[in-house]
């Protein structure tokens, strides 16, 4: 992961419009009851997500990889009144602990929570997103690149996070590592898609199709 110095990491929360308190507890919560808290996206990836989908104002997102849920409220956050968020985990416990926020949120009403194989739930889906958020199991990116790339909407945004994993798709040497960076070159040569990698955090690719 690229990890900001700390006073960096004060300047920009200092200067950018203020996150949700509750964001603050999850985070609380995920450090004291979760073996891999580092995997939460953290207050600037959120922020990032929280304005992009403010900006955007999709009908629907897709999330694949809820953990305890702190992206999902930042997103879910700034959705139009009528927006849906569909959010993918297929680990019961974090699922749960993620349920427990969204019914404490204002939000609890935008978010549909599936308890569930992301890949079959992919498969047999009839839904089309304009927003995307992949950060689930980095060894079937590749898998995921072909499965969600025909529900995107047309004008639609795709994010994937961990693009990068620390470095080491510069030398893969590990099984993750490979399949993020087959990932990150199929999304480049597919002449349908426009794409840019920010140094965002672990990496966020951006996705979408070209007009």
């Amino acid at each position: 992961m690229i990890k900001l110095p700390l006073d960096w990491e004060i300047y920009i929360e200092k200067h950018s419009s203020p996150l949700l308190e509750i964001l603050d507890e999850i985070e609380r919560q995920t450090y004291l009851r979760t073996t891999f808290p580092q995997m939460l996206s953290g207050k600037i990836q959120a922020g990032f997500l929280h304005f992009l989908v403010k900006l955007l104002r999709p009908d629907r997102i897709l999330e694949i990889g809820t953990f305890t849920g702190y992206a999902t409220i930042a997103m879910a956050s700034a959705l139009p009144d009528h927006a849906v968020l569909d959010t993918i985990e297929a680990d019961e416990t974090t699922a749960a602990m993620a349920s427990e926020f969204f019914k404490q949120s204002p939000w609890k009403n935008k978010i549909k929570l599936h308890l569930e194989n992301a890949e079959q739930f992919l498969r047999h889906t009839s839904l089309k997103y304009d927003f995307v958020f992949l950060d689930a199991d980095k060894e079937n990116y590749p898998k995921y690149y072909r499965l969600i790339k025909p529900l995107l909407n047309p004008g639609g945004l795709w994010i994937t996070d961990n693009v990068l994993w620390s470095g080491k798709v510069l030398n893969p040497g590990d099984g993750q590592a490979q399949a993020i960076d087959r990932f990150n070159k199929l999304v480049n040569e597919d002449s349908g898609l426009e794409n840019y990698l920010l140094p965002i955090r672990d990496g966020l690719m951006l996705i979408k199709h070209k007009d």
